[in-house]
């Protein structure tokens, strides 16, 4: 019963490690589902957004703001181990960190049919600051991995990867199958993150 309860008190003191693995896992789960249900969807040609004003928006909205909402106190634990590696980086990457994910919640907020003009504005605004925030945290705190040298190479290159991605959505004006990959990669990213702290 010793050796039970030490591991029940081991991961209890990581709680928030799993709030990241299971914000994001129903967020896979409800995208994957809504894109399966929306009629003629097709990621080749559809963006991610575009789910949101389907049949299907209902679990769209549920994906983000469970996601968004979760992602916060794994940041905050993450951002713990990292203390002494460089304090500037860590405390800029935390700041956009806690905002992008408020901002991830908030692209889950339905589309309001009296006021197209405005949600579409409110929309675009919280998506790009999710985006781009998203790209700039897990880029930034990836920087800080490397330095720490406690994470495998596969980790940091999907880290970095996101960044890579985000020049080619650019290039391709934003084309809806690298914005697929690259909202995959956000995902996995945090994904494999929250894996790796939950187990540490």
């Amino acid at each position: 019963s010793e050796r039970l309860r030490h591991i029940v008190d081991a991961h209890l003191s990581k709680i928030e490690c799993f709030f990241g693995f299971i914000g994001v896992s129903f967020a896979v789960v409800f995208i994957i589902f809504a894109a399966l249900i929306t009629p003629g969807y097709n990621p080749l040609e559809d963006t991610v957004s575009s789910l949101g004003r389907g049949i299907a928006k209902t679990l769209f909205s549920i994906a983000f703001v469970l996601s968004g909402s979760l992602t916060i106190p794994f940041i905050l634990y993450l951002e713990k181990t990292l203390i002494g590696i460089n304090e500037f980086v860590r405390r800029i990457a935390t700041a956009i960190a806690v905002i992008s994910s408020v901002c991830v919640a908030l692209v889950g907020i339905l589309p309001d049919p009296d006021n197209p003009d405005v949600f579409m504005l409110f929309h675009g605004t919280v998506t790009l600051t999710a985006f781009l925030g998203s790209i700039a945290t897990i880029c930034l705190y990836t920087f800080l991995m490397m330095k720490s040298n406690e994470y495998k190479l596969y980790h940091i290159i999907i880290g970095y990867a996101t960044g890579l991605e985000l020049l080619l959505l650019a290039i391709t004006l934003f084309n809806p199958l690298v914005e697929w990959i690259l909202t995959v990669n956000i995902m996995l990213w945090i994904l494999i993150t929250s894996i790796r702290l939950i187990l540490s």
